[in-house]
């Protein structure tokens, strides 16, 4: 065996396969969904994000617009911390998010720079296609408001 073949064989042991998760969401996705805010009318989202890999990371970088506000910016940084979790960072959360991997469901937990405790459901589709994100944001232990939207992969 050669020793670029071995090489090559090394790197595969010492690289984790990509999850479901990690690889549906490099490329280009477009999220549509709404916003229910506790005392106010339900509001549409819309999102465009592009996904790659860096090293072990999964870095998104997304355009959120959401009814009746200007368009923002994100960048999400997302790092396994074991077989099945996840650490890493948004760039409009405060400190660390975490999150776990169960089955076709990634479930990540983080505060949101506006205070609400924030956690989110993204169930993959069969069809390896479509994804459907929940979200539910809570302040002193109250739900405030819920995000509910579909994510298409465009690629």
């Amino acid at each position: 065996m050669g020793l670029s073949a071995l090489l090559g064989l090394l790197l595969l042991q010492t690289t984790p396969q990509l999850t479901a998760a990690e690889r549906f969401f490099i490329g280009r996705l477009e999220g549509n969904g709404t916003v229910n805010i506790i005392f106010q009318s339900q509001q549409t989202v819309r999102d465009i994000s592009r996904g790659r890999m860096e090293g072990g990371t999964l870095v998104i970088d997304q355009i959120v617009q959401q009814q009746g506000t200007a368009p923002r910016r994100r960048q999400w940084r997302l790092t396994r911390a074991g077989a099945n979790r996840f650490t890493g960072t948004i760039t409009d959360v405060r400190g660390a998010v975490t999150g776990e991997i169960a089955g076709n469901v990634l479930h990540l937990s983080y505060r949101s720079a506006q205070g609400p405790y924030v956690e989110q459901w993204i169930t993959l589709h069969a069809n390896g296609r479509t994804a459907h994100n929940r979200m539910t944001f809570r302040r002193f232990g109250i739900q405030v408001a819920t995000v509910e939207e579909v994510i298409r992969r465009l690629d």
